[in-house]
């Protein structure tokens, strides 16, 4: 009986969430970060976001950086855009170009995109200065080249509705083309309209 008793202690107590909060200062608008009650960091932050997946961008100033769960700093302060990591990945930027920042805090694509979109079916959308788009997979290989004149809408990795000048035409992660851009139109629905008639394509 008191094994039983102590293993559910021990259960309970491994399973209980512990504390991670942020308090301003008294006398100014800078904060510092409490972990179970005890402070791991000094009045410093000009911000700080929740926690998601066991980090938080934080703020010193104009630009920002991340803090693990522990209160580390895990990168520079060097971003001007920051979000919350979603499934591993989070959108950075400075005030030029944008970017993708993965768990082990390393940027996913080349530094030379006005806009990037967080991953979708293992794709990473992106738009240069010249308003064009295209994409990379996770490990930062370009994998729909930057040409298209929309963003590619995402069926899944096999089906990808682009629009490439004026016509639509669907492709698949690797570029391959299934139907040529020679539609006015496909609809996420996966009809293709030409000449007044409408085709089921997918």
């Amino acid at each position: 009986m008191r094994k039983g008793v102590i293993l559910f202690l021990f259960i309970g107590l491994w399973g209980y969430p512990q504390s991670w909060n942020v308090k301003k200062h008294p006398n100014n608008r800078k904060m510092a970060i409490f972990k179970d009650g005890r402070q791991i960091s000094s009045y410093r932050f000009t911000e700080v976001s929740e926690l998601s997946e066991g980090k938080s961008f934080v703020a010193e100033g104009n630009l920002y950086g991340y803090l693990n769960y522990e209160g580390k700093l895990m990168t520079p302060y060097r971003f001007v855009i920051a979000s919350n990591f979603i499934k591993g990945y989070a959108l950075v930027g400075d005030s030029i170009h944008q970017n993708i920042l993965n768990r082990k805090m390393k940027l996913i694509l080349p530094t030379k995109y006005a806009r990037a979109r967080l991953p979708k079916f293992g794709l990473i959308l992106v738009q240069s200065h010249e308003g064009l788009w295209g994409a990379y997979d996770m490990e930062g290989n370009l994998k729909l080249p930057v040409i298209y004149s929309l963003p590619p809408y995402l069926v899944n990795q096999d089906v990808i509705i682009v629009k490439l000048n004026s016509e639509y035409g669907l492709v698949n992660s690797n570029n391959e083309i299934l139907f040529n851009p020679s539609y006015q139109y496909i609809s996420h629905k996966g009809y293709g309209y030409k000449s007044g008639t409408y085709l089921r394509l997918f």
